[in-house]
């Protein structure tokens, strides 16, 4: 039966992952400062129960904006950052305005949150318009061993930004993905006016073409 999963937040919602080791929902949201999500069900794998929904933050640095959009990236290739959620109040709310209320509670801004998938033991999600030339960024959440309980303030996820070519030729407006049997990130590009492509990415973060 279609039930509407409330708690798990309004907002414009495109992909989930789901860490098999706790049982926590991801989020990404497609907006161009949009949030990313994690959802607590109260009884795992029962999110139709209700949950509690927290927004990305990192550690020590308040209201982080990922984008790079600027002359001097925010966050470099490679860089892992302490990951710690906050809780968002008011998930319902039908102004359209949980990410920036979540941005100003200190959450980390994100470009148009794309693919997302469980993989490597880690989760992967694609930002569309992210990097310097806005040709998409690749991120990858490691998960505490503790994730999602009062423990994980002692050994907290770590958030890193994989790649960001700022290279049209070997990425442009990163989409959906996946990761491979083979250990390669599958990447869809979402891109008009020209050939799209399917591209592989390897765990060193070399670039191919899978399909035109």
């Amino acid at each position: 039966d279609p039930v509407p999963l409330k708690e798990m937040g309004r907002f414009n919602h495109e992909a989930i992952a789901v860490d098999p080791n706790s049982g926590i929902v991801f989020q990404t949201e497609d907006r161009d400062d949009g949030l990313i999500y994690r959802y607590i069900p109260k009884r795992r794998g029962n999110l139709e129960a209700g949950g509690k929904l927290q927004a990305l933050k990192v550690v020590d640095h308040s209201s982080t904006d990922t984008r790079n959009w600027c002359a001097k990236p925010t966050v470099r290739v490679g860089e892992q950052l302490p990951v710690e959620w906050i809780d968002m109040e008011d998930v319902l709310s039908p102004k359209d305005d949980l990410r920036i209320r979540g941005f100003n509670s200190g959450a980390a801004r994100f470009a148009r949150g794309e693919g997302m998938w469980y993989g490597r033991g880690s989760i992967f999600f694609a930002c569309t318009n992210g990097g310097s030339k806005k040709f998409g960024q690749i991120w990858r959440y490691f998960p505490s061993p503790d994730e999602g309980t009062l423990a994980e303030e002692k050994s907290p996820g770590r958030l890193e930004l994989f790649v960001e070519p700022n290279n049209s030729k070997l990425v442009q407006a990163a989409d959906n993905l996946t990761v491979s049997p083979w250990g390669d990130l599958i990447v869809c590009e979402d891109r008009t006016g020209k050939v799209i492509r399917m591209v592989g990415v390897t765990p060193k973060g070399k670039f191919y073409t899978f399909a035109k």
